[in-house]
């Protein structure tokens, strides 16, 4: 049985939004190494370059904050079929049954968490390097056009 199986269909969610985070953390990594090599000024149109640096970034913030809602999901999911298993007098108490349901909420939390804390990481760093991006360059050409030597 595969970890998707065993978390239960939130898992499918979190696979999907581990997919997004993937694809996004991979395209800003291209663009950010190709688009900041040369300063906003040299760009016909800066404005343009910091939207499309920001792209996806919005999306990321999002994955960060459902992923753990998720795990969160899976685990009462999880808990429910497992207090649904335990309340069955019909069929008794299957003690492998309701290991699954527990099996269920740990997955789904420890996978909604390590994306959270996968994307955070990614997030961070993409905001912090495009802010000393912008700092760097429009902070240099800020003090150079009023004369200031940052005295």
């Amino acid at each position: 049985m595969t970890l998707i199986e065993r978390g239960g269909p939130v898992m499918i969610l979190l696979l999907l939004a581990s997919v997004v985070m993937t694809a996004i953390i991979i395209e800003r990594l291209l663009i950010f190494s190709k688009k900041m090599k040369s300063p906003p000024a040299a760009v016909e149109n800066p404005g343009r370059l910091f939207q499309e640096l920001q792209r996806g970034l919005p999306a990321l913030h999002t994955i960060i904050t459902i992923a753990p809602m998720l795990g969160l999901l899976g685990t009462v999911t999880g808990l429910i079929r497992c207090f649904d298993l335990l309340g069955d007098r019909v069929q008794g108490y299957d003690p492998h049954t309701v290991s699954l349901g527990i099996s269920e909420a740990l997955l789904t939390t420890a996978a909604g968490l390590i994306i959270a804390v996968v994307a955070t990481i990614f997030y961070n760093y993409f905001t912090h390097r495009l802010e000393r991006y912008a700092r760097e360059w429009y902070g240099d050409e800020e003090n150079k056009t009023t004369g200031e030597n940052g005295q």
